[in-house]
């Protein structure tokens, strides 16, 4: 049930990739540009619905996550590397996933750099750990935790941080966006 349920929502997931253009190579440079800020917009939107929703749900028992370790040096890296992937290949795993219905070739190479980055990543953990996981090893630390807020408050109120953000960079953007290709139209202007 809980494969279906995750097939169901990713599928979701990447119809709500296609139909608002975020999967095209154009919008995710542009992003990475600071010339368009449509994927940002949309990104926001869904962390800060999500934060809004998982923090009450996750204080009834409905919903439970675990808190990764917070090594600073290990995530600035790795956040580097995946930005570049994603310029380079102009895609993120969820859009590259929703970029394959519309025949995107480039796809395969997004999947193949994708794949030797996690064998890289499975084959230098160990010796690397010294340097990436140690420095800076903050531990479960959560934002509540460090500013002594009650969790609910905390998620809930970023994630309306969030979307009032989105709403702001919204009206500060609009006249400036960037031409994105509709990939709704799937070819046909």
């Amino acid at each position: 049930m809980e494969l279906l349920l995750g097939l169901l929502i990713g599928t979701a997931f990447g119809f709500i990739l296609r139909r608002s253009r975020v999967a095209s190579q154009a919008c995710i440079r542009g992003a990475l540009a600071l010339m368009d800020f449509h994927m940002l917009k949309l990104l926001l939107t869904a962390v800060g619905v999500t934060l809004i929703l998982v923090f009450p749900l996750s204080t009834l028992g409905i919903v439970n996550f675990s808190v990764k370790t917070t090594y600073v040096v290990g995530i600035v890296v790795g956040g580097l590397l995946f930005g570049i992937g994603m310029a380079v290949a102009g895609f993120c795993p969820g859009t590259m996933l929703a970029a394959l219905p519309g025949g995107d070739r480039r796809f395969w190479w997004a999947v193949a750099g994708g794949l030797a980055g996690s064998f890289a990543y499975a084959l230098l953990y160990e010796p690397l750990q010294p340097l990436l996981i140690a420095p800076l090893n903050f531990g479960k630390l959560t934002l509540p935790e460090l500013l002594g807020l009650n969790p609910v408050v905390t998620g809930v109120g970023a994630g309306f941080l969030l979307l009032a953000g989105v709403v702001l960079l919204d009206r500060l953007t609009r006249p400036k966006q960037a031409e994105i290709p509709d990939l709704a139209k799937l070819g046909h202007d």
